[in-house]
């Protein structure tokens, strides 16, 4: 360890060679380089966070609307005849932009489309020229077509045979509820939209006709009903029934509507589209034992016709959505909604004291909000707000009413 001396020594040595050698070592300074200079602190940077994984995208719901009774009438016929051919579809376009925004539609064709070998006739006993059918299927949309109805069999089996033919062509399209054989009878259609698999059951009440019980689909036959809506369960996401009863020009539910409603729902229905009474009846949810609800609309009334009274010549495109759950790969019902509709013709009171039915022109489909003119030139004295209001009464609170 060195002395108290020797630290002293090193001192001024040390400054010695500071003072005597400051020249020479300012000189030396001066030759060296300037120091770099001491770099900036940067700010400290934060990890950007992790990427989140996006998204799946849900698929959008299925838009499903449903019409009522495609009445073809004589007037109906008549004012679609064009150049020795006929035209149904112009008669929609009033609904147009509704019927596009559709991805599935539902219809109900009252009556037979044998063609003109059967006589293309109207009430009492009606058949259609086969343009009829195509006209549902291409200008109109249709693809779940009922065939179930009290005047299918109006032109017996032969004119059953013959409707079924015209459709036989028109695909994709679910056709359902009279048949050529107990095959066909037993046989469960499914259409499928966009992946999801749609079965259509189609029953009717009762035949003008007194039809056996093959070309018809009845709602007594419960063995055919059970083995239907069985096969209907097993096949598709959801099941459709098309139930043509009820009391005609009545907009009371009746007891059997009631039962036989949530006997289907017992079975699996997920949606019930009810017509035969030619007017609106209620909407309304029935619960079902596996937990779920059956949407049930006892009557949607007529669409195409030339009946007389306005609640016949009221209807409405009802809708649902079918919504997919990914995660556990079932289809629920959701959102049912209502746009009310108006069949219009012209007609004037002279023809009417007169009773010709005939002279009635300028047939119409529009959306009831967008009637008051069309109105204004008729007998019934209403407004459109008026007759929407008590339509959507009738309707009831289950369902929305869209003004278009």
């Amino acid at each position: 360890m060195p002395t108290r001396r020797t630290r002293l020594i090193a001192t001024i040595s040390i400054a010695a060679v500071v003072v005597l050698g400051g020249g020479a070592a300012a000189f030396a300074l001066m030759q060296r380089p300037a120091a770099e200079p001491a770099p900036t602190a940067q700010p400290r940077q934060t990890p950007p966070p992790p990427t989140a994984e996006p998204e799946p995208e849900q698929p959008q719901p299925i838009r499903v609307i449903a019409m009522g009774d495609m009445l073809p009438h004589d007037t109906v016929n008549l004012n679609a005849q064009i150049d020795g051919g006929w035209d149904y579809g112009r008669f929609f376009d009033g609904i147009r932009p509704q019927l596009d925004a559709a991805d599935v539609t539902f219809c109900n064709q009252e009556v037979p489309s044998a063609g003109v070998d059967f006589g293309v006739s109207g009430y009492p006993v009606f058949n259609a020229p086969t343009e009829f059918a195509r006209d549902l299927h291409a200008s109109v949309g249709c693809d779940l077509v009922n065939l179930a109805t009290n005047h299918a069999a109006d032109k017996g089996p032969a004119g059953i045979a013959a409707t079924r033919a015209a459709w036989d062509g028109l695909v994709p399209s679910a056709v359902a509820g009279a048949n050529r054989t107990a095959e066909e009878q037993r046989t469960v259609p499914v259409f499928e939209a966009d992946g999801v698999r749609i079965a259509l059951v189609a029953l009717a009440e009762y035949s003008n006709a007194g039809i056996d019980g093959v070309s018809l689909n009845f709602i007594g036959d419960a063995q055919l009903v059970q083995d239907l809506m069985a096969q209907a369960r097993a096949q598709a996401d959801i099941v459709i029934v098309s139930t043509h009863w009820g009391t005609e020009d009545s907009h009371e539910v009746n007891g059997q509507q009631a039962a036989f409603a949530q006997q289907l729902a017992d079975l699996g229905a997920d949606v019930v589209v009810g017509t035969g009474p030619h007017v609106l009846q209620p909407v309304t949810w029935l619960d079902r034992p596996d937990g779920g609800r059956t949407l049930v609309w006892y009557s949607i009334g007529n669409m195409l016709s030339s009946q007389l009274a306005l609640d016949q010549l009221t209807g409405v495109i009802a809708g649902f959505e079918l919504v997919r759950d990914e995660a556990s790969g079932t289809v629920r019902v959701e959102n049912p909604t209502a746009i009310l509709t108006y069949m219009h013709y012209d007609w004037s009171p002279e023809q009417e004291a007169a009773g010709d039915l005939l002279a009635r022109t300028n047939l119409s489909i529009t959306p009831l909000a967008d009637s008051d003119e069309l109105l204004a030139r008729t007998r019934f004295g209403v407004t459109a707000a008026q007759q929407a209001e008590a339509s959507a009464a009738i309707l009831g609170p289950e369902v929305t009413v869209l003004q278009r």
